[in-house]
């Protein structure tokens, strides 16, 4: 099985992400070889935690993804689903947990101090002039 992205419709401030599911094995042939899928996703939630729109169809291929594995390919046809907080919020929080991780493995740089013999002369920092 494979999920394509078919791009995304906007009607006022909800923005419908629509993907295909695309099956590769020749066993099932008496499935359809696509069945469409469409989230659905209040733009606003998207502000409320601060996240890209160019991240929304990510968002909803790791939703399609985690709904899809715990369900049976032989029954699940043409389906809509919604972006909820609770997505945004696990999805906000794996993020921020990426980014603190990336600053700690960071390695904490000194601050310049030029050598005796360097012709660069940093002014005393009590002085005024």
């Amino acid at each position: 099985m494979q999920l394509v992205y078919m791009g995304f419709t906007q009607e006022a401030g909800v923005r419908c992400f629509h993907f295909e599911r695309v099956l590769t094995q020749a066993r099932l042939t008496n499935l359809p070889k696509i069945v469409q899928f469409t989230l659905k996703a209040d733009m606003a939630m998207f502000m409320q935690y601060h996240i890209p729109v160019q991240e929304g169809p990510a968002i909803c291929l790791q939703i399609l993804t985690e709904t899809l594995a715990g369900s049976d390919e032989n029954v699940l046809g043409p389906a809509s689903f919604a972006v909820t907080i609770e997505h945004l919020s696990t999805f906000a929080t794996a993020r921020t947990a990426t980014e603190e991780a990336r600053m700690a493995r960071r390695k904490q740089r000194t601050p310049f101090k030029p050598s005796n013999s360097s012709q660069l002369k940093l002014p005393a920092r009590n002085q005024l002039v």
